[in-house]
């Protein structure tokens, strides 16, 4: 199984450290959004992809995802990319779902090995957000890998209201205690109540990605209790084990 990745910056599922629009290990740098998807299907396989077969790991970077999108256009001529029907706002969302979901099946076909592809985007937002914008996004991303074809083995990993909570709540005084209400923090960075805030407060630091993925080696990530607790790890964690079923790993292994 390969798994695909597409994420916004080196704090979240990583980078290429290469700078180029796709790499593998050991050009791949992990960041701490891989590592805990990576917690997550190793409970299934029994052994973590990231230790025994890091190679099946690909990065897409969002660059790449933007240039295949003009790529298209040029090709195609006229994409319509929101429609009258979706919002500008989430459009971005349906249309890289779409460009990873390309991909996979493209790396998949080249491979001859079955795909997942997981996309990883901050929901963001504040108190005054509307009502609905989390799943607004979710709703495109789901889209844009139908659209592609993809189907379920497209996994949106879409934290609320950014990774940082995710972190949080494992890295908070009181671990995995009443972590819902950390999505409904502020994802601007700006507001004096935002998560990022609260996450360098709780580590006495604002640590790099490589200090994250440091600190979940040493102190490890209870994705089960997280999940019991904030609905958009929730549905992270159900999607991701969704498409992990859809390319045969048995579902009598997972939590």
């Amino acid at each position: 199984m390969i798994v695909v990745l597409s994420g916004e910056g080196k704090s979240d599922l990583g980078y290429c450290n290469n700078n180029q629009g796709e790499c593998r290990t050991p050009e791949f740098v992990p960041g701490p959004m891989t590592w805990i998807a990576d917690k997550i299907i190793a409970d299934r396989l029994r052994y973590s992809m990231l230790e025994a077969t890091p190679a099946q790991y690909i990065f897409i970077g969002k660059t790449q995802l933007l240039n295949l999108e003009a790529r298209r256009k040029e090709q195609h001529r006229k994409v319509s990319l929101t429609g009258k029907k979706r919002q500008q706002e989430t459009g971005s969302f349906h249309i890289n779902a779409w460009m990873l979901g390309a991909e996979a099946l493209r790396i998949e076909a080249e491979h001859g090995e079955a795909a997942i592809a997981i996309l990883f985007r901050d929901c963001d937002g504040t108190r005054a957000s509307p009502n609905g914008l989390w799943d607004g996004k979710w709703e495109a991303m789901t889209g844009g890998f139908l659209r592609a074809r993809l189907g379920d083995k497209g996994v949106p990993m879409l934290p609320k209201p950014k990774s940082e909570s995710w972190l949080l709540c494992a890295a908070q005084a009181a671990p995995y205690q009443h972590c819902g209400r950390l999505e409904s923090m502020s994802g601007n960075d700006g507001s004096p109540n935002s998560v990022k805030d609260a996450l360098e407060a709780a580590h006495g630091a604002r640590l790099s990605a490589a200090q994250h993925v440091a600190w979940l080696d040493d102190h490890g990530y209870d994705h089960a209790a997280v999940a019991d607790q904030m609905p958009s790890f929730s549905r992270f964690k159900q999607q991701l084990n969704r498409a992990l079923t859809e390319v045969g790993v048995p579902e009598d292994r997972g939590n």
